[in-house]
């Protein structure tokens, strides 16, 4: 199988979505810090163990991040009323503060992106994203997407 194209495009966008950034949006936070944020904000009560499968990442990892993001102030964890070992996440108000500035920000990086291209290019550029998700989600579903109605 042939793999230098798909690795060259991954490459290529992961340079453009900023994923090796140090900081987001000039703030002290990662890009995955601020995306597991992000997935709090939208599955709200979401475990740590749905995040460890949506964002592939193992729970060690997950647990500091999540412990340095409580301490900041931005999360709480409240325990499951059947399952006292399972513990749900929600963002606070400063949480929810900073989820939206970060969503704000990654949306005009997105319009600035695209502003100069025609109309029609950015028809072809959506439908190929949606064909790539579509034929990707064989092998890797989004559960969470799917769990929210965006599949």
């Amino acid at each position: 199988m042939e793999t230098e194209e798909i690795r060259r495009f991954n490459r290529y966008y992961t340079r453009i979505l900023g994923v090796f950034d140090k900081n987001v949006f000039d703030l002290d936070y990662s890009m995955l810090e601020m995306r597991i944020i992000g997935e709090i904000g939208r599955n709200i009560g979401i475990t740590a163990n749905e995040l460890t499968k949506c964002l592939n990442i193992n729970k060690s990892y997950l647990s500091r991040i999540l412990s340095k993001l409580e301490k900041a102030g931005y999360l709480k964890r409240e325990k499951d009323a059947q399952d006292s070992r399972i513990f749900h996440l929600y963002l606070n108000d400063q949480g929810l503060e900073l989820n939206q500035y970060v969503e704000a920000q990654s949306d005009q990086k997105v319009i600035d992106l695209l502003t100069p291209l025609p109309e029609k290019d950015i028809s072809e550029l959506k439908a190929a994203m949606k064909k790539i998700e579509e034929i990707l989600y064989q092998v890797v579903p989004n559960e969470l997407e799917e769990k929210n109605d965006f599949i």
